[in-house]
């Protein structure tokens, strides 16, 4: 990669429009911290503080994903994003007339029929629909693991379920989907509602995600 590659990079995300990357478009904040690091022609940039966004297309609802960290090498490079498994690319996949990431497989999973387990499992409206818009972000969340062709197995199951569930909440709070009455019925809904009910849906909806069910 030459200054020129890298002068373009980083004039793309400090921009309004960002840089994109295979389906993905990177902006970062006007105040990045930022640590930069060079081991064997690898670039390692970790970030501090207030830290880049991610969008990418094809989203079920609006969220927002950050990334901590990005590798570049003289082909490609991964990203750290928070909550997800790294994220693998090549510089071809940013420059094809149909970016993408990864393969793109598409799952079985029937979304109507884990709404019918959701109402199954809960028989109030509220936390129905806390498990409605839960399984909306776990469903995204998977999509985006499952484009670039992560397994979901045994050894690393527990680490993509708290990943999931991390994300599902982080954005369900940020988002102001879900809102309480009273400050104490905020730290109820959560401390305690919020995440027996995420967990619920992310395991299950993980197991049948993945497994085509």
């Amino acid at each position: 990669m030459d200054f020129t590659q890298i002068k373009e990079i980083l004039e793309g995300v400090f921009s309004d429009s960002g840089y994109k990357i295979a389906n993905f478009t990177f902006t970062f904040p006007k105040e990045l911290g930022i640590s930069v690091k060079k081991v064997d022609e690898i670039l390692h940039l970790d970030f501090k503080g207030n830290l880049p966004s991610v969008k990418t297309k094809k989203l079920f609802i609006p969220f927002s994903v950050y990334v901590e960290g990005v590798t570049i090498s003289e082909d490609g490079g991964s990203i750290k994003l928070k909550h997800f498994p790294d994220f693998n690319f090549t510089y071809a996949d940013g420059i094809t007339s149909e970016p993408r990431f990864g393969s793109h497989n598409k799952s079985t999973f029937n979304n109507n029929l884990f709404i019918q387990d959701i109402d199954n499992e809960y028989k109030d409206s509220e936390r129905r629909r806390i498990a409605r818009v839960a399984l909306k972000y776990a469903r995204q969340w998977a999509d985006l693991v499952n484009q670039n062709n992560i397994e979901y197995t045994r050894e690393n199951k527990k680490k993509l379920i708290t990943d999931c569930e991390n994300f599902v909440k982080e954005n369900m709070i940020r988002s102001g989907d879900i809102e309480a009455r009273s400050g104490i019925l905020a730290f109820v809904l959560i401390y305690f509602v919020l995440p027996a009910v995420i967990s619920w849906v992310v395991k299950k909806f993980l197991d049948n995600y993945f497994n085509g069910a």
